[in-house]
Parts: structure tokens; C-alpha cells; sequence
């Protein structure tokens, strides 16, 4: 995963001084679901290992870097906003003392605008900076336009999600429904109009919330070097974002290795396109696997776990024809994450690999797992940790269900069997 390096426009001077805003601190980031808290939490991983924690538990001081994930993504704006105002009381010790972040999903899925308010006000920070792009992975924001792959959110596949906020792709209008505070916007000219023009405006703007463009890497470093130069500012962002913080502020990671070992248990439950594809290219190379479908009573995971311990790798994925109802959807969840702490009891896979926050969430609680333990990205879109507090610990890499090629799978597979 490449980084691109501070620009030269202003200041190495700068660079000092976001390094010491963070030296002997913390970091928090506040996510909305556990793959997006492992996305970017993992960028995070160069001074040691990132702990994710799922609400109501909350990591201690001695974690320099931690990610707490609220699971509300799926909630009401009223209900998302209780459950960041609650996550917020708890991390006070640790927000307190250096650099809070709050992940949101880069096609704004969840209660944005509501989150990111209750979360501004209890933090006590002066302004949020909202940006969702993740140029990486072809999500773009231009005149307050999300854009995939160049074009507007809501007439692109994503559009198809059940939680995309439609009817349109303004980011403003989205962030507007769920706060009460003026929400301003910083164009691409602003943007890219030199540092300290970006750090007066957000130390002195009216409005408490704004929204900002950025088409590119470069566009994120400006507004991550802005964020930590006001001190008093939350940013607000998917991984691109995140991944810039990182970098600012001395934090970012080198890309990190994946386990050797040829034989992985695949857990998906991501109805997104890309996985289904990835999902079907694994199936015609010929790895055995098991389909959870609707109304299925159970799957006879035996043969799985015989292929495991011979050393292959299988994959267990809810059927494209699963209900996505909210309740049918957590229903499917907590049905693969069963069959994946069934399999991981009977055997030892070299790496336990999970799309989909629902899914990864179920599988932790199905395998008593309280933590996962960060050590890096591997590349854009996946953290590589792992999971703890169990019976027994297992090695865990998760995917956000959209991000990867489609051969993202079956390509990695080759590259472990090499």
C-alpha cells in the first residue's frame, strides 16, 4: 500500500509540529461498524499494535492507538447519536490527551450527520472537518459530489445498498439531515490553496461542521496537515482520510505481510458486488466451500474443516439470494459467524479472513473473542491482526466488503501458495 509523502508546500516546519501534537498522547477513532474500525485503525499500526474494541468496552491508556467500534451503523439517527454520545463518555480519559478521529463509511452509509455532531459536542473540539474520499479505492469528492469511480454515488452500484442515504450524492444535503449545526464546504481551490489559508479557515469559520473536496492523495495530506495544525479540529472521514491523519501525524504503518500458510478460512457475508464476484472466482478455482441459503437449518461443516487440516483453504458465504432486510441481514450474520467459530474449533487455519462488519462482529462473539490486535495493512482496504481474549487466539484479516479487484482473493491466495 503505497503513502504519499507530506508536500513540500508550507513546511517541514509543520511536520514537527504535528509530530509533537501527538507525542507522548493518544489516538482514538471512533468507527460506525468493525471493519471499518479495522480499515483504518490499522493504518495507524507503526508504533505498535492498534486495539479494536466493540462497545460498551473501552480500551485503556495503555493503548496509544485504539479504535472503538459503536456497531451503528445500522441504527436510527436518534439511536446512532446515543451510542456515540455513550462511547464518548468512556473515552474521555483517553480523547482528552491527544488525537480523536471519527470513522465514517466513504458512500456515507449510517447516521453521518448525526454522529459526527454528538460526537463534535461531547469531545469539546471547535470544528469537523468531513471528508469521506478514498481516492485508493475510486471514491472522490468534488463540488460536495461523492463520486465512484466518476460517478455520482446514487446512480453508481452503490446506490443499490439498502443503507446508501439517497435520493442524491451531495454530501452537504447528507451531513445536513443529521445535524443541527451550518454545515460549511471547502473546494478543491481551497483545498489546494496552501496550508495556512486551510488552518485560518478552520479556526475561524462560523460554521462548526465542514464539508471538503479532495480528488486525490495529495488533497487528504492538506486536510490532515489543517486538522492536526488547529489542534481543536475532529476529523471526519473513511480510511483515505485516516490514512493521511496517520501519516501527519507520525503514526502510519508500513504495508505488513501476510501469514504463509496455505490454508484460510474465508467468512463472507458482504452481499456487496465486488465480494460475490471474488466469491464465484474462488469457487471456480476450485476452493471448497459451503453456501449458507435461506431458511437452511444447518451446514455440515465436516468436510471444511477436513480440507483445513490437510492444508487448503475454504470459504463459507451466505447465498446471494439472502434477504437484506435489516433483521434477516443480522440473522445471517450471526448464522456465519456460528459456522466459522465451528470450524475454527476443530481446526487451526493459518489466517481467518472476514468480509463484512456484520459477519466479523458475529464471528468474534461466536468465538468468545473480545479484541483484535491490529499489526497492519497488507494493502488498501484490509487490516491484518489478531483476534484475542478467546479460547484460543487466531490470526484474523478483515475486508470492508466493497473495497479489493475482484480477483483480490484468488489473487492473494496464488501469492501465499508461490
Amino acid at each position: 500500500m503505497r503513502r504519499d509523502r507530506l508536500s513540500d508546500d508550507g513546511d517541514h516546519q509543520a511536520k514537527a509540529d504535528f509530530a509533537s501534537i501527538v507525542a507522548g498522547s493518544h489516538v482514538t477513532l471512533v468507527a460506525d461498524d468493525l471493519t471499518g474500525a479495522c480499515d483504518a485503525g490499522a493504518l495507524f499500526a507503526g508504533r505498535g499494535p492498534v486495539a479494536i474494541v466493540v462497545d460498551p468496552a473501552s480500551p485503556g491508556l495503555e493503548w496509544p492507538v485504539a479504535a472503538v467500534d459503536t456497531e451503528s451503523r445500522a441504527l436510527a439517527a436518534s439511536e446512532a447519536a446515543l451510542a456515540v454520545a455513550a462511547a464518548a463518555r468512556r473515552l474521555r480519559p483517553r480523547s482528552e490527551r491527544g488525537l480523536l478521529f471519527k470513522k465514517v463509511d466513504s458512500t456515507l452509509r449510517g447516521a453521518v450527520g448525526a454522529e459526527t455532531e454528538t460526537l463534535l459536542e461531547a469531545s469539546g473540539r471547535r470544528t469537523a472537518l468531513v471528508c469521506p474520499a478514498f481516492p485508493a479505492q475510486g471514491r472522490t469528492v468534488v463540488d460536495g459530489v461523492l463520486l465512484v469511480n466518476g460517478t455520482p454515488a446514487h446512480v453508481s452500484p452503490i446506490a443499490r445498498d439498502p443503507a446508501y442515504p439517497g435520493p442524491g450524492s451531495s454530501i452537504i444535503e447528507v451531513v445536513r439531515r443529521g445535524a443541527s449545526h451550518a454545515v460549511g464546504f471547502l473546494s478543491l481551490v481551497r483545498v489546494r490553496g496552501g496550508h495556512d489559508g486551510l488552518v485560518r479557515v478552520l479556526h475561524e469559520g462560523r460554521e462548526r461542521i465542514v464539508v471538503a473536496d479532495a480528488e486525490t492523495d495529495g488533497d487528504l495530506a492538506a486536510l490532515a496537515r489543517a486538522a492536526l495544525g488547529c489542534g481543536d479540529v475532529l476529523p471526519v472521514g473513511s480510511a483515505g482520510l485516516a490514512g493521511a491523519v496517520a501519516v501527519a501525524s507520525g503514526y502510519a504503518s508500513a504495508p505488513v505481510d501476510l501469514p504463509k500458510g496455505r490454508a484460510w478460512l474465508i467468512v463472507a457475508g458482504s452481499l456487496h458486488p465486488a465480494t460475490r464476484v471474488e466469491l464465484r472466482r474462488l469457487q471456480a478455482a476450485g476452493t471448497p466451500g459451503a453456501w449458507l441459503h435461506e431458511g437452511q437449518s444447518d451446514v455440515d461443516t465436516a468436510s471444511l474443516v477436513d480440507q483445513i487440516r490437510k492444508g487448503r483453504s475454504v470459504f463459507v458465504a451466505s447465498d446471494d439470494a439472502i434477504s437484506v432486510e435489516p433483521g434477516a441481514r443480522e440473522a445471517t450474520a450471526a448464522r456465519l459467524g456460528g459456522l466459522g467459530a465451528r470450524i475454527l474449533a476443530e481446526s487451526q487455519p493459518d489466517l481467518v479472513v472476514v468480509t463484512g462488519g456484520d459477519t466479523a462482529l458475529a464471528l468474534l462473539r461466536a468465538a468468545g473473542a473480545r479484541r483484535i490486535e491490529l499489526e497492519g495493512a497488507p494493502a488498501s482496504g484490509l487490516a491484518l491482526g489478531r483476534a484475542t481474549g478467546g479460547a484460543r487466539p487466531f490470526p484474523l484479516l478483515t475486508k470492508a466488503g466493497g473495497f479489493g479487484a475482484p480477483e483480490l482473493f484468488s489473487r492473494v491466495l496464488e501469492d501465499v501458495r508461490s
